[in-house]
């Protein structure tokens, strides 16, 4: 993962966001949430990780890792954290519980 970015095209309650680095671009399409989470981040899962993407799935981790600390840092100020499923990165705001 060489020059890994994260670009954002709002639209409202969604959007998408753009993944590019030296390697590969893909993007994603998120929602606002409600309740404690702040928004959901529709991530390529594992099994099509690499022919969405076209980075090695022994990156995915890196790269998951990568977009959910960039979206807490430009969009929530550092004040949150993320959670991952196979699908989706959930972000949240203020301090993660079970840290």
């Amino acid at each position: 993962m060489t020059n890994p970015q994260l670009k954002y095209t709002d639209g409202g309650r969604s959007g998408t966001m753009h993944y590019s680095s030296d390697e590969s671009s893909f993007d994603m399409w998120y929602e606002l949430a409600a309740g404690s989470a702040v928004a959901f981040i529709k991530i390529p899962s594992i099994n099509f990780w690499e022919a969405q993407t076209k980075i090695p799935v022994d990156q995915r981790q890196a790269v998951i890792g990568f977009i959910g600390n960039e979206v807490v840092k430009n969009k929530l100020n550092n004040d949150g954290y993320f959670l991952l499923d196979d699908n989706f990165i959930m972000l949240y705001s203020g301090k993660n519980p079970d840290s």
